[in-house]
């Protein structure tokens, strides 16, 4: 998310959930929420079309939404601030 100190949009992004499904339920408070107070994730449930074999279907999907979990980066003290694991200050 962007700050609006500058004059910029704020943006929400979520990777691997529908764009309606960000829109209408995934608010700000929800990413200050995982990143700083609760480390757990939260879950999208959503309809979605699939298809397989050229059959369409709907299906109810239920997906990682957001979540604090970073498998590729060094995770200070402070809880926000992050280094690429082999950084020289991570010792």
């Amino acid at each position: 998310m962007y700050s609006l100190d500058c004059g910029e949009k704020s943006q929400k992004k979520v990777k691997g959930v529908k764009k309606q499904y960000v829109k209408k339920k995934v608010v700000h408070k929800d990413f200050l929420r995982v990143l700083k107070r609760e480390k757990r994730s939260t879950m999208a449930k959503f309809n979605t079309f699939k298809s397989t074999n050229h059959v369409i279907n709907t299906v109810r999907m239920t997906k990682v939404c957001l979540s604090a979990f970073d498998d590729k980066r060094f995770i200070l003290p402070d809880g926000i601030s992050t280094l690429p694991y082999g950084h020289y200050r991570i010792g």
